[in-house]
Order: structure tokens, then C-alpha cells, then sequence
């Protein structure tokens, strides 16, 4: 608690409390303007950078027709995080929360749905896993913590992706263009993080730039074992 009291100039001065005895408290020193600007700004081109990232995926299957190495389970998880992001948004009245989680639903679904029409089945696990969060995210909603379930969404959309990306031999499915612009994504979320001191955004951008360098380099790794077995058959 802080009060005032006049100093030998006739100037109030402000003053707390500390184990009863009156101390002298410094007011915080103004966060200057072109900071919160330029975080702002940071922010906006974060959430572009991160919607663009979104869009090479669904084009590529669209073109090619080819799931080999996609995971069904991340572009369904991905579809119920979106979805729970924007009855979040909507919650709490967050206007850019909710209309980049619109914006996204439109390459996510057209990637979830592209997947399960190239495959034609999903495996027992993949509708488990998802059925798992499906559950997660309605209950948080249920019970008022649906944000600090969400939090996990980075894991759970990506971590699948890893764990085919580096089981399976075949990802020609894969669109290396989003996790090169996923590197972005994660540094620029990362750095914004860190202009704002959020630590839930410095994760993101940690799991999201180890996820795509893992897949990147499996991706590298299996197009490089083609070029060799090529190489030693002819």
C-alpha cells in the first residue's frame, strides 16, 4: 500500500510500508510508447506469418493427392484446438483471438479433411489420441480452465507430426514450404514472447522450432536414402 506525505520541499512524496516503518517507494518507470508499439506490431506479423504457415500443407495434397507421412492425428488435434481457441476468444471477448482462429480453421479442416479423403481410413490410435483431446479441451471449456488447456496445443498439434515424420520412411506427403515458414513462425512468436516476458509464448516458439527442425531433417534424411537407393539401382 502506498500513501503521501510532504517533504521539506511541499512536495507529497509517495511512501509505503515495510515492517511499520514509512520507506520511500519509487513509482515504475513508464514502459516507453514506441516499445508496446513495436510489440504490437511484432504480434500482428507473428499471427500473419503463422496463418500463412497453415496454407502450403492443404495445397500440396490438394495437388498431389499423397498422405504418405502426414499424421491424421495432428490435423484432427489441430481442428479441435482451433476450434476450442475460438470459443476461448469468443469467452473473453478477445477480437484477435477469435478471428485468427476462424481465419485458421479454413486451411486446418481443408487439411484434415483432404487427409481423410487420400487415406480413406484413420487408425485406431490416431481417433483415440484425438478423441483424448476432444475430451480434454470440453471439459476445460466445462470447467472454466479452457485456456490452460490450450496451452498445451502447440504439443499435442505438432507432436504427433514428429512422431510419424520420424517412424515412417516415406513423407512425400509432408509440405516442407510449412515448417521452413514454421521457423519463422517460431522465432518471431518466440521473440514476441519475449518482448511481452510471456512464458506460455516462449514455449511455443521452442516446441514449434524443435518440431519442424526434426521434420525438416527427416525430411532431408529419407529424400537423400531415395537419391542413394537410386543411385546403387541403376
Amino acid at each position: 500500500m502506498t500513501a503521501s506525505r510532504s517533504s521539506t520541499s511541499g512536495v507529497d512524496e509517495p511512501y509505503g510500508m515495510y515492517a511499520g516503518i514509512p520507506t520511500r517507494v519509487e513509482p515504475p518507470a513508464p514502459v516507453p510508447f514506441a516499445v508496446v508499439m513495436s510489440a504490437d506490431v511484432l504480434g500482428w506479423i507473428a499471427s500473419a506469418v503463422f496463418l500463412v504457415r497453415l496454407v502450403p500443407q492443404p495445397i500440396k495434397l490438394w495437388r498431389t493427392g499423397v498422405p504418405e507421412g502426414l499424421s491424421a492425428m495432428a490435423a484432427l488435434n489441430g481442428v479441435i484446438s482451433d476450434v476450442g481457441w475460438v470459443l476461448y476468444g469468443f469467452s473473453v471477448a478477445l477480437v484477435p483471438v477469435w478471428a485468427v482462429s476462424v481465419a485458421s480453421l479454413v486451411p486446418t479442416v481443408a487439411t484434415a479433411g483432404l487427409l481423410l479423403v487420400t487415406t480413406r481410413k484413420v487408425s485406431r490410435p490416431d481417433l483415440i489420441g484425438s478423441a483424448i483431446w476432444l475430451l480434454s479441451v470440453a471439459v476445460a471449456w466445462k470447467l472454466g480452465t479452457l485456456v490452460t488447456v490450450l496451452g498445451l496445443s502447440v504439443v499435442v498439434n505438432h507432436g504427433p507430426q514428429v512422431v510419424a515424420a520420424v517412424r515412417e520412411r516415406d513423407l512425400r506427403g509432408i509440405s516442407a514450404s510449412t515448417y521452413l515458414i514454421a521457423l519463422a513462425d517460431a522465432g518471431l512468436w518466440g521473440t514476441y514472447g519475449l518482448a511481452v516476458s510471456d512464458p506460455a509464448l516462449i514455449a511455443y516458439g521452442v516446441v514449434l522450432l524443435t518440431a519442424a527442425l526434426i521434420i525438416l531433417g527427416r525430411i532431408w534424411w529419407t529424400q537423400r536414402g531415395g537419391e542413394v537407393a537410386l543411385a546403387y539401382s541403376s
